[in-house]
């Protein structure tokens, strides 16, 4: 869906990855894309940015924690300002009861008030994106004009006004600072309402002029990855810090430790293996055949007659059933590749591993 919309920075909630979703990483850059992940602590939630690193160049910033929503932040190059991309999601939920619901608004309210001026102090102009679960296209609902009061009361204005939800809610929202050094201009701004994928939610493009720098073609056939440099890790150093925070540890249930875990190795990781950012090479998929080359025509066929009447059921139909062909066929045209390279590989363990850390995504590390 992003090669063929010629998206370079996708901004996703709910992505529902964790950090050991390597697979899905791994599948993400064959594709061409790089991604940059936050997930959520616990089931569901999450959210991330997918780019082309052929296109544009990002750089991750850390944001505190917030308890009512997550965020995550990116400064993307630019011939002129550099500009911060946020994406946030502030998750909801109908079973919960309406008096405790009224204290998570409140809560939201408070902390992203925070966060709104803590963004307009810092470098890069900023544009904010993502699922606020905000009814605003409800004039009546109280919540979102207060949602929307507080917001325009820290200068940013609001872009989207057609519905982004099947339901037909417009909860998918753009924030740019409606005027000053630092306010952008958004154009050609439009919701898609089928994008070839099953999410209930739709596809939001905008195009933010003169504010992406592509890199130079010098750079052109690199990525950028941060990766963690294990092999120049103090093992020894590592178990210690380890061994001594896990035997501190206290927790209630299996689920408190679980998460337990995985913070404190998060924790010592970072200590002594932190993240730094590399270029790697890049080059097209090896698994991408005819086969592929020719769903993706028969889908983007479909996809320009469809797009001259969107009126016409029969033709949204064929555009969908393409955009589902596609994808199986590219899935195992791909599963195809790696089952005959794994095969390929028996009885030579070294060229074995090789496979297996490109599909956990482990060959950069």
């Amino acid at each position: 869906m992003l090669k063929d919309n010629k998206i370079d920075l996708c901004c996703v909630t709910e992505t529902w990855l964790k950090a050991k979703d390597k697979a899905i990483f791994s599948e993400i850059h064959d594709f061409g894309f790089d991604i940059q992940s936050c997930p959520r602590k616990g089931k569901g939630g999450g959210v991330a940015f997918i780019f082309n690193p052929n296109r544009i160049s990002i750089n991750r910033h850390l944001v505190k924690g917030y308890k009512s929503f997550e965020v995550l932040e990116c400064l993307v190059k630019s011939a002129r300002t550099p500009t911060r991309v946020c994406v946030i999601y502030r998750t909801t939920s109908t079973k919960c009861k309406a008096k405790y619901e009224e204290t998570k608004i409140l809560k939201f309210m408070e902390e992203f008030e925070i966060y709104l001026e803590e963004l307009v102090e810092k470098f890069g102009a900023p544009i904010i994106c993502g699922d606020f679960n905000f009814h605003i296209e409800n004039k009546n609902d109280q919540r979102a004009k207060k949602f929307l009061a507080l917001c325009q009361s820290k200068g940013f204005q609001q872009h989207v006004s057609e519905p982004t939800h099947n339901s037909g809610g417009v909860l998918d929202l753009v924030f740019t600072l409606e005027s000053g050094a630092d306010a952008l201009q958004i154009k050609d701004l439009v919701v898609e309402t089928d994008n070839g994928t099953s999410s209930d939610h739709h596809l939001v493009f905008f195009d933010v002029p003169d504010h992406i720098s592509p890199p130079t073609n010098q750079e052109s056939s690199f990525e950028i990855k941060d990766v963690r440099e294990f092999r120049k890790m103090d093992q020894k150093e590592f178990r210690h810090d380890l061994f001594c925070s896990l035997t501190t540890a206290n927790f209630k249930s299996v689920d408190q430790a679980v998460h337990l875990y995985h913070d404190i190795v998060q924790d010592v990781l970072d200590k002594h293996a932190p993240f730094i950012t590399r270029k790697f090479k890049t080059s097209q998929s090896p698994w991408w055949s005819e086969s592929c080359k020719k769903a993706k025509k028969e889908m983007k066929k479909a996809q320009r007659k469809f797009y001259k009447n969107k009126d016409d059921n029969e033709a949204r139909e064929i555009y969908n059933e393409k955009c589902v062909d596609k994808a199986i066929i590219i899935n195992k045209e791909r599963n195809l590749y790696f089952n005959e390279k794994l095969t390929s590989s028996k009885g030579n363990p070294k060229a074995t591993y090789k496979v297996l850390n490109h599909l956990l995504d482990k060959e950069y590390g």
